[in-house]
């Protein structure tokens, strides 16, 4: 897969930076001309290729990780890889300015969600054996029986006695403060992590992009706390008192990537001015010196207070009507994965979590993920004719269900069948706001699925909006269908052209064994009309096409020129209409109007098939004028084409007619020269 999608990508000369995230690899390209999207899509196990901000993103679901893997160990690939940095390319920059914030934002986040994600299940165990009360109980401050809290701590009026009691508890349950330590291991040293692989995405030295965050959580500088007065320092600074904020940036999200947008170009200009033996010591020396006073005055205090602000603003709102911020979440959802809008969203979900303990934007969000997998799983349940997109759905619904990835269902199912976005929205909105209404929070960053329901309490207030927009979606598929017209027209040529696949793969008997059996336009192979009875009489078929008839041989598609579907001729049509060349009955038209299939009186079969891959057209210039199961007789109009638009949409007009139950007769022979409908006769079929 890697090196068929390397292929498509244009090489590796091609690529100036690549990563990938939970479910995509994301690719800037140095020339987006040089990319074949087609090429990519076709390759098995690729979902979807999506070309946003300068930004190809190749969207592959659970298999991504191990495919890029694979490709970084391909020829050219191994210094392009997302630990090795990389300059923006010159689409990206011309990007928005607010895109490329996202696509940082995505990209940072991305390398240590899966740390994230496995360190915040153990807090999910943790938080569910509390509410199960494993760890015993004890009497709170307003005089309550509780369920131990190991993770929040004693609720004491007593500071004190809360940490006596809190010791106790280490005591008796070592083992699970070991494993509290590792669930809370990420969340609290994220802001030296985040540091690091925001400054690695800018183009900067991921070690120095630590070191900075890092400074601010030391003990020497939070140390500034037994000498604040309100939280402040004045410090002199040239005559001046500057005020010092001393914060707590433990899991602080924003200081951090603040830090690292200042380190790039901060970098890249003491570069350009420190002679190059000297960049290993001086450039970062003076890149800390300089931004971790900047960071500690200003940067930092601005990230906190700005992270603030959005919460503040939608928890307020949340405390008023919580209904309404849980069922925008799970509405919107639906249209900002595609584009990568979460990602803001998803940095104020983690942001409260270590500054309140507990969120209550990513409970709602649940409600969008199963209502997703509902309709996937409807889609799995309908699609009883389409092996492949049952296959699809499946695995889409096992993965979500499973995983709480939604981009498999996203991309596999639903952006192929539109028709479901309602289907998804209506459910998804009323199970987000019941949740929030309910009050539901959640205690741990988790993609929503079945295992991590635990980690939303009360949990069993939770299944309740995941019920109404799981099961929503899944009885809204089953019983409005996920097909438009437009989809049941694509399947049914779909359908039509997987045959002929089929037939060109199989030995020549054996197509045409299949062709006869399965091909709409073919009846029983054993079946002859009574008009064809006599062994040796000769039929002559006049041509339905104005034209010049060539040989079958001569066709330009190796299907028809091998005789797979059946014998027969050519025509290279010099007008523009399909006539009966006999009386006979209509045995099949094709949705797409560039094939008619025919049953003769005389028991001859005919596909009379309109141009060379012109299905692909989808009826434009094409226009039928039977219908099946229309009694027609010689010369009455089938249909019509316009050369001039199948020429210009790049396919050929070779026409081939074809006796598609060749094996009921002795020999089938096709004529050559110019035809004229009625008067040429175009086939001479002989009977056994």
């Amino acid at each position: 897969m890697g090196s068929e999608i390397l292929k498509g990508l244009g090489g590796s000369e091609n690529i100036s930076h690549f990563t990938h995230c939970a479910t995509r690899l994301r690719v800037t390209p140095k020339s987006n001309s040089a990319i074949d999207k087609d090429a990519i899509e076709k390759v098995p196990g690729v979902l979807s290729v999506i070309e946003q901000s300068g930004q190809t993103q190749v969207v592959l679901g659970d298999k991504v990780e191990a495919v890029y893997n694979e490709m970084t160990k391909l020829p050219g690939m191994q210094n392009l890889g997302d630990d090795k940095g990389g300059e923006s390319s010159k689409d990206e920059k011309k990007a928005s300015p607010l895109t490329r914030v996202f696509d940082v934002l995505s990209d940072a986040f991305r390398p240590i969600l899966w740390a994230l994600l496995g360190t915040s299940m153990i807090l999910t165990l943790i938080v569910f054996l509390q509410q199960l009360g494993y760890f015993g109980q004890y009497t709170d401050l307003t005089g309550q029986v509780v369920n131990i809290d190991i993770v929040n701590g004693p609720r004491l009026a007593d500071a004190d006695a809360a940490a006596a009691m809190l010791n106790e508890w280490r005591a008796a349950f070592p083992f699970w403060f070991i494993m509290l330590a590792a669930s809370l291991s990420v969340l609290q040293f994220m802001p030296i992590m985040l540091g690091a692989t925001a400054a690695q995405r800018l183009g900067a030295n991921m070690w120095v992009g630590a070191a900075i965050p890092a400074a601010l959580m030391t003990g020497t500088f939070q140390g500034f706390n037994d000498i604040a007065v309100d939280g402040v320092v004045q410090v002199p600074f040239f005559g001046l008192e500057l005020p010092l904020y001393v914060m707590n940036y433990t899991g602080q999200i924003f200081p951090p990537l603040f830090a690292a947008a200042l380190l790039a170009p901060l970098e890249r200009f003491l570069k350009k001015v420190i002679p190059t033996m000297l960049h290993m010591v001086f450039v970062p020396m003076l890149s800390v010196m300089i931004l971790v006073p900047l960071t500690a005055f200003l940067i930092g205090p601005i990230g906190i207070k700005f992270a603030l602000a959005i919460s503040d603003f939608i928890g307020g709102v949340n405390e008023v009507a919580p209904w309404l911020v849980g069922g925008l979440i799970a509405g919107l959802y639906l249209f900002m994965v595609p584009l990568g809008l979460h990602w803001p969203l998803n940095a104020v979900m983690i942001n409260n979590l270590q500054t309140n303990g507990v969120d209550f934007i990513q409970s709602p969000m649940g409600a969008y993920n199963f209502a997703v997998f509902g309709v996937v799983t409807g889609v799995a349940i309908a699609a009883k004719n389409n092996k492949e997109l049952r296959q699809t759905a499946t695995g889409a619904a096992a993965s979500g269900l499973l995983g709480g990835i939604s981009e498999p269902s996203l991309y596999g199912v639903v952006l192929r069948y539109k028709r479901v976005f309602p289907l998804i929205l209506v459910p998804a909105i009323i199970g987000g706001a019941t949740i929030s209404a309910l009050g539901v929070q959640s205690y741990a960053f988790a993609f929503t699925s079945l295992i991590s329901i635990p980690a939303m309490q009360p949990w069993y207030l939770y299944i309740i909006g995941l019920a109404i927009a799981f099961f929503g979606a899944m009885v809204g598929v089953l019983v409005f269908g996920y097909e438009s017209k437009d989809d049941k027209k694509a399947a049914a040529e779909a359908k039509v052209e997987e045959k002929v696949e089929a037939a060109v793969a199989a030995a020549p008997a054996a197509a045409a064994a299949a062709a006869e059996a399965k091909t709409p336009w073919s009846a029983s192979a054993q079946q002859t009309d009574a008009a064809a009875e006599t062994a040796g009489e000769v039929l002559e078929i006049a041509s339905p096409i104005e034209g010049e008839a060539i040989d079958l041989s001569e066709t330009p598609d190796p299907i028809f020129a091998a005789a797979k579907l059946g014998k027969g001729a050519a025509i290279k049509p010099s007008g523009n209409s399909v006539v009966a060349p006999a009386a006979g009955k209509v045995t099949v038209t094709m949705p797409s109007g560039h094939a008619i299939g025919l049953k003769l009186d005389n028991g001859v079969e005919l596909l009379i098939h309109v141009g060379i891959d012109t299905v692909n057209m989808n009826g434009e210039g094409f226009d039928v004028k039977v219908e099946k199961g229309q009694r027609v007789n010689p010369g009455d109009l089938l249909l019509t084409f316009d050369t001039a638009k199948i020429e210009a949409a790049g396919y050929s007009t070779v026409t081939p007619v074809l006796v598609t139950n060749t094996k009921t007769f002795a020999e089938v022979e096709g004529q050559q020269g110019q035809m004229t409908p009625g008067a040429s006769s175009l086939l001479k079929v002989t009977t056994k």
